[in-house]
């Protein structure tokens, strides 16, 4: 048997009641600042160190012998490898304990000495049926809802999105840049490094489950070699979800299987069974970037909270048409040619459809074939109309290239503006996408307008193609999870 028959629900794993952190040192303040910072009750943040007499104003006890608590429902176990199985052991002996986090490094991904470690933790956790771990070698838990992060940079507010990573430090950063890009919010995390107990597998059966996660994320770097039998659970799990998981793999080449070994001692796997996984399952499988993860998660937790607000089924795009509008035609070659490349389609408005748009603007300078090309009517109530009749069951995304305003308080800003507004609250309306193009530059007013235009509810991209990557993903979940559950789930 490679895995525990008799489990804790893991809700306790990131809404813990009490926490125990050995060792205590300077070295490792981070995660107590993280505490501090989402308001975790430090009474019940128990800190053993036998140097250290406090550490940020919390009491240190000597030992865990000194602690008032007989149950710990979070231990952060940080010490050197060479002490490690006993020190756990001693541990479990002395303390009822439901999850441990095991923080040392130096295990499976160092040498044979390392992998004894863990085949050592891992026998004494299958003694104590009733304690659950996640590690060793990895960062943790991040969960504002259970005022747990172990940096106290993570944002305290909660989101919908979940996140399970082989590596801590791309966890970290998903975190950090995608709340600063995009202002996303996360329901739970968890960095999982070498996966002796707790499986990814696990782990998204629970986000399945779990009503404050609308969508996945998943850094995987291959299986652990002390669970022969986690290939077919991740499968199952895979075939059950019936929420998005984005899903990028480490070691995707020969030379990155070299380095997972040497990161997290897993298994990576080989291109067709994967290739078999990602046509049988609705998994989006993303390149080897996080930014373009971050990307995806951007469009499909915002497209699917809008549903939810209005307690709506989530439906996802039919089509992958789209309506292009700017500014200057020369952009518009390229985003043609771009988004063309990127495989959506962008209908050419022509005969009867065309002479009804020139009905409403008899344009002259310009074009109305789409892309639009409507230079100085965008201010004007025209500049609406035309989008609106435009944006009809042939079209399913919309975007908007813009530049940023001097000055917000103009006349002719606010009647832009307000035409943005009027396309985004029609296009809603109709279930379409509808997102801002607005570049990537040092600028101040760009910022100002950047940070309105989120505040009012605008999907902005600073490129036409991380946009259009982004909404083919969206598209193509929805395809996926229409042939394999069919319209009515």
């Amino acid at each position: 048997m490679d895995i525990k028959s008799n489990t804790n629900s893991l809700e306790l794993l990131f809404k813990p009641t009490n926490v125990l952190i050995i060792e205590a040192k300077p070295k490792i303040a981070f995660f107590i600042e993280g505490f501090i910072r989402q308001g975790f009750d430090l009474e019940k943040l128990y800190l053993v160190s036998p140097k250290e007499d406090e550490l940020l104003g919390i009491k240190c006890f000597k030992s865990i012998d000194d602690v008032p608590a007989d149950t710990i429902d979070l231990l952060i176990l940080s010490i050197r490898r060479e002490i490690v199985v006993q020190n756990l052991k001693d541990l479990l002996s002395k303390k009822k304990i439901n999850f441990v986090h095991i923080f040392t490094a130096g295990t499976a991904e160092s040498d044979e000495v390392g992998l004894k470690i863990e085949r050592d933790l891992k026998e004494i956790l299958m003694n104590y049926p009733e304690t659950r771990s996640i590690g060793p070698n990895c960062m943790g838990l991040y969960c504002p809802r259970g005022k747990v992060a172990y940096y106290s940079s993570f944002p305290v507010e909660s989101g919908n999105i979940g996140l399970i990573f082989q590596s801590g430090d791309l966890h970290s950063k998903m975190v950090k840049f995608s709340s600063r890009r995009y202002n996303l919010r996360f329901s739970k995390g968890v960095s999982i490094g070498n996966c002796i107990d707790i499986q990814v597998s696990e782990l998204l059966q629970y986000f399945n489950d779990d009503d404050e996660t609308d969508l996945v994320c998943v850094y995987f770097e291959g299986l652990s070699t002390l669970h022969e039998n986690e290939g077919k659970r991740l499968l199952k799990a895979f075939k059950d979800t019936k929420k998005p998981i984005l899903f990028m793999r480490g070691g995707r080449t020969e030379r990155g299987q070299t380095a997972v070994l040497t990161h997290t001692g897993s298994m990576a796997s080989k291109h067709k069974i994967w290739d078999a996984i990602f046509n049988q399952t609705t998994i989006i499988e993303i390149p080897p970037s996080l930014d373009e993860l971050i990307d995806y998660a951007y469009l499909f937790s915002n497209y699917i909270k809008k549903f939810k607000k209005l307690s709506k089924k989530v439906i996802y795009p039919s089509g992958k048409r789209a309506l292009v509008v700017l500014w200057s035609g020369g952009f518009g070659i390229l985003a043609t040619d771009t988004l063309t490349e990127l495989g959506l389609e962008l209908p050419l408005f022509e005969g009867e459809k065309l002479e009804k748009l020139k009905k409403i603007y008899p344009i002259k300078i310009g074009s109305l074939s789409n892309p639009f090309d409507m230079p100085w009517v965008t201010a004007d109530k025209v500049f609406l109309e035309v989008c609106k009749v435009a944006i009809d069951d042939d079209i399913d995304l919309i975007i908007v290239e813009t530049d940023a305003w001097r000055d917000l308080n103009d006349v002719r800003f606010k009647g832009y503006y307000n035409n943005l507004q009027g396309i985004k609250t029609y296009a809603e309306s109709l279930e379409k996408v509808f997102i801002i193009i607005l570049h990537q530059y040092p600028s101040e007013s760009r910022a100002i307008f950047h940070d309105k235009l989120v505040e009012d509810g605008f999907l902005v991209y600073p490129s036409i193609e991380s946009a259009a990557k982004s909404f083919l993903n969206l598209y193509k979940y929805g395809q996926k999870r229409e042939q394999l559950f069919g319209r009515i789930n």
